[in-house]
């Protein structure tokens, strides 16, 4: 009987034993998978696609009709809406001074009664007109609001429109656009149309280009 009990003591420690060394085993080979796992590189993410290149605006010509506008400018906006001289009736997008005769532009709607001239057809044959037109100096030819009696450039007298329209006669192809940019502003640098007078712009008197 206690041979069997010693006998039984040995296997039990010699079974603690070699559990021992199977967990030990065990644990080594765990720890050794964990090193090489962590040896191995990082993952690389892939290169983000380089960013599309936003497409530029493309400048669009502007022209502004009658008086031999023609302005030559680019822009990226829409046109703005159309304007009218108050002296020579005529129709302008963009701009706002009349090219003819230098006055400063108003709303269609500030117009009532009379003939209004476009050559692009926006607002010609609406019959709009019935303010004053305004006065004119006989020697630039800039107009001028109702009430003055000399041009402020010059000191020449000023004469109602219908007079100097009666008494300078407009040739053929005088006032509407030629279609050759010939003309300059020395301020903004704005290019016009040859029967172009004063800038759009600024009211500048344009000069040739060279």
């Amino acid at each position: 009987m206690l041979l069997a009990v010693v006998a039984l003591l040995v296997l039990v420690i010699f079974g603690l034993i070699g559990m021992f060394f199977v967990v030990r085993r065990r644990s080594r080979i765990v720890e050794k998978t964990t090193d090489q796992v962590r040896a191995l590189p990082a993952p690389v993410a892939p290169a983000a696609p380089p960013p599309r290149p936003r497409p530029r605006p493309h400048a669009t010509s502007r022209s502004s009709v009658g008086g031999g506008g023609l302005a030559i400018a680019t822009t990226s906006a829409t046109a703005s809406s159309a304007m009218v001289c108050p002296t020579c009736r005529t129709e302008f997008h963009g701009m706002t001074y009349c090219t003819r005769d230098a006055r400063r532009l108003v709303p269609p709607e500030d117009m009532l009664g009379g003939p209004l001239r476009s050559a692009s057809g926006g607002l010609g044959g609406l019959g709009l007109s019935g303010k004053s037109a305004g006065l004119v100096c006989m020697a630039c030819r800039r107009a001028y609001e109702p009430g003055l009696r000399s041009c402020p450039h010059d000191g020449n007298e000023l004469v109602p429109f219908p007079v100097y329209n009666a008494t300078r006669p407009r040739h053929r192809g005088s006032t509407e656009p030629a279609g050759v940019v010939a003309r300059i502003c020395p301020v903004c640098a704005a290019k016009y149309d040859l029967n172009a007078r004063f800038c759009g712009h600024d009211a500048g008197e344009l000069v040739v280009i060279n």
